[in-house]
């Protein structure tokens, strides 16, 4: 299915509309292409932070997360360790020993 354009008028400041342009210019892009592509990588980011902050505050589960984000279990991991959020609580050291009790019960 094919999206619909919709029309809609926006009031910019002068400096920012100069800004628009200029990123439109260097992606050949017309102006209204790079507006569009502007305010969905803005939305995306906005989200991102949101889905961040309430992972971070114990309101979703990383498998939340990974759908909000529209990503994978292993992706969702990724930005939240960008992000320096740390998705086990456990201690390096308590990671080291439970890596060796499992390699003792497999081998």
């Amino acid at each position: 299915m094919t999206e619909k354009y919709v029309r809609v008028n926006v009031t910019l400041y002068r400096d920012m509309l100069k800004k628009i342009d200029s990123f439109a210019k260097k992606r050949h892009e017309d102006r209204s292409t790079a507006i569009r592509q502007l305010m969905s990588l803005a939305l995306r980011e906005r989200n991102r932070k949101e889905v961040v902050e309430a992972y971070r505050d114990n309101r979703i589960t990383l498998r939340e997360a990974a759908k909000l984000l529209s990503v994978d279990y292993w992706e969702a991991q990724d930005i939240l360790a960008e992000e320096g959020i740390p998705i086990s609580d456990l201690t390096e050291g308590e990671v080291e020993s439970r890596i060796k009790k499992v390699e003792k019960d497999a081998f």
